[in-house]
């Protein structure tokens, strides 16, 4: 596989549950889909909708970004909702598409100018016109997808170690900059 990745999750304090999600999902041909899912509020309702939009990544990871938006909008239809991003990654080509709604946020690090942004919006409430972008990326760039669990300082402070394996510069992301007041979750993926 050409990539590696590492995620680290942590409800809020006092909560036994988080309301975060993501996924992570290598399949044929060198692709990789990673998704990070913030259910609106927290607890066992924010968790139940994370949960939906999960089961609609995992059944057709291979559905083009927006049609994969559309279907979680319509799972999480009468749940509390949730903001959602959602990036693929194909080492064939270095290519990357970026499908986002809501506060999800995305850090690169790259030569190159990779600069996603999400629309506001909420996934099974309100969801706007989305915009799918698309970047080419070089061999070592290093995606983060977090939630808004993860203070904002995280982007313009001393970065990790970017040569840790993933799963430590995620572990390290989520104990500096993870809010206690919010469940967090970070996914860090390398590119090969």
């Amino acid at each position: 596989m050409k990539f590696s990745w590492g995620a680290a999750i942590r409800p809020k304090t006092g909560q036994s549950v988080s309301g975060d999600a993501y996924v992570i999902l290598p399949f044929v041909d060198n692709h990789l889909l990673a998704a990070v899912i913030d259910g609106l509020g927290g607890g066992e309702a924010a968790a139940e909708a994370a949960q939906r939009a999960v089961s609609v990544l995992e059944r057709q990871p291979t559905l083009e970004l927006t049609e994969l938006m559309n279907q979680a909008d319509r799972a999480l239809a009468g749940s509390r909702g949730a903001v959602m991003a959602l990036l693929r990654l194909n080492a064939r080509d270095r290519s990357a598409e970026f499908v986002g709604v809501g506060n999800i946020g995305v850090q690169v690090y790259s030569d190159l100018p990779i600069k996603p942004i999400s629309k506001n919006g909420i996934v099974g409430y309100r969801l706007p016109q989305l915009l799918r972008m698309t970047y080419t990326y070089n061999s070592g760039d290093i995606f983060v997808l977090y939630s808004d669990g993860i203070s904002s300082r995280f982007t313009t402070e001393r970065p990790p170690d970017l040569h840790q394996p993933p799963q430590q510069i995620a572990d390290e992301i989520l104990q500096r900059f993870g809010k206690d007041n919010d469940d967090a979750t970070v996914v860090v993926i390398r590119c090969e």
